[in-house]
């Protein structure tokens, strides 16, 4: 009900839509909040001045920017409130692309900023909403439960077809992410194996790698993925049929 009421709110604002684009050659990295980040990020930002545009996901935005990396753009999906800290600290040349479920404060925040609005495929109870609003002059974007996942299929529909990403570990190495985010501290932790290399991920780290899996079994073909860092997701390029549960392989 929450995130109907977020959309119904959002969809007013008269922002403009993610919209199709025709494919082209330019590679963008996405930077995503996992440990590897801070292990990779001088490439990072190297890649950066060298010309290459980065993209940001919730809290590496502010990583990204007090390590003296101003992101090209800047995506964010979750709902809730408190997650509007994302968006900060703000810069005007950045593009923030925020979906329509995200809430209405994210939206106050980036009030004279540049702007795009984008919605959830799969969100059919909300459906009547869009089409309400728009008619049938809407691209819900597809993809799995989490920020990364999503961001892949937003920037592909945008046109890019080539991605750098850094930081989508997908697991726990020494911390769960590449900063501090308390709200992940408590999570259950679950021991996983690809390929007989063990790791540590939480609940959430091994479901959006599963929805990872499955994604790129079903839309792999239209997109390059080169996978930074030693984390599990770079070892599941390598071998996708192989994540398991520890507990299932002994």
């Amino acid at each position: 009900e929450k995130i109907r009421e977020n959309i119904k709110i959002n969809i007013k604002r008269d922002l403009p839509q993610v919209m199709p684009y025709e494919t082209q050659d330019k590679v963008i990295a996405l930077a995503v909040g996992g440990p590897t980040l801070a292990e990779t990020f001088s490439d990072l930002l190297y890649k950066k001045k060298d010309g290459m545009p980065v993209v940001s996901v919730n809290g590496s935005h502010r990583y990204c920017m007090t390590n003296g990396l101003v992101p090209s753009a800047m995506v964010m999906l979750d709902s809730r409130e408190f997650n509007n800290r994302f968006v900060t600290p703000l810069v005007k040349e950045c593009k923030y692309f925020i979906s329509s479920q995200c809430h209405p404060s994210v939206f106050d925040r980036l009030e004279d900023h540049k702007v795009w609005i984008w919605h959830c495929a799969g969100e059919t109870d909300n459906e009547d909403l869009l089409k309400e609003q728009y008619g049938d002059n809407y691209f819900p974007v597809m993809g799995g439960s989490t920020v990364t996942l999503r961001a892949i299929h937003l920037f592909r529909m945008l046109g890019f077809s080539k991605f750098e990403i850094y930081g989508f570990d997908s697991c726990i190495i020494g911390q769960h992410h590449a900063y501090e985010q308390k709200e992940n501290d408590d999570e259950q932790v679950i021991d996983v194996v690809v390929a007989d290399k063990e790791f540590r991920c939480t609940a959430a780290h091994y479901h959006q790698a599963k929805e990872f899996v499955q994604m790129t079994i079903k839309t792999g073909e239209y997109y390059d993925l080169a996978i930074h860092g030693d984390g599990l997701i770079s070892h599941i390029i390598k071998n996708p049929d192989s994540l398991r549960k520890k507990e299932e392989v002994n």
